[in-house]
């Protein structure tokens, strides 16, 4: 694999990770009204899903090489996501676009 390929699929894993996050929350605020059973069912398919989609591009972008330092940059963005999404909303007032 060459060194320009390898910096696509972590530029790709790491904007992966972001996506990853903010589609958890939007997971998490769909699901939160059902019972907990529900809860852990469709958590558990939205995680494989979510796996089964990153293996795939990763699979199509370099050819079938997978590493394990792809899936560290995963974690890297979900963890950046995590920051942006605490940066941004503590930044954000909703009250004021809602005046009575």
């Amino acid at each position: 694999m060459t060194s320009n390929l390898q910096i696509i699929s972590f530029l790709v894993s790491f904007i992966y990770g972001i996506f990853f996050y903010f589609l958890t929350i939007i997971n998490f605020k769909l699901i939160e009204s059902l019972k907990v059973y529900l809860k852990h069912i469709l958590t558990f398919i939205y995680t494989i899903d979510m796996t089964i989609i990153y293996i795939i591009i990763i699979y199509h972008l370099n050819k079938g090489y997978f590493h394990i330092y792809f899936i560290m940059m995963v974690f890297i963005g979900f963890f950046v996501g995590f920051i942006l999404h605490k940066k941004l909303l503590s930044k954000i007032d909703v009250k004021r676009f809602f005046k009575n």
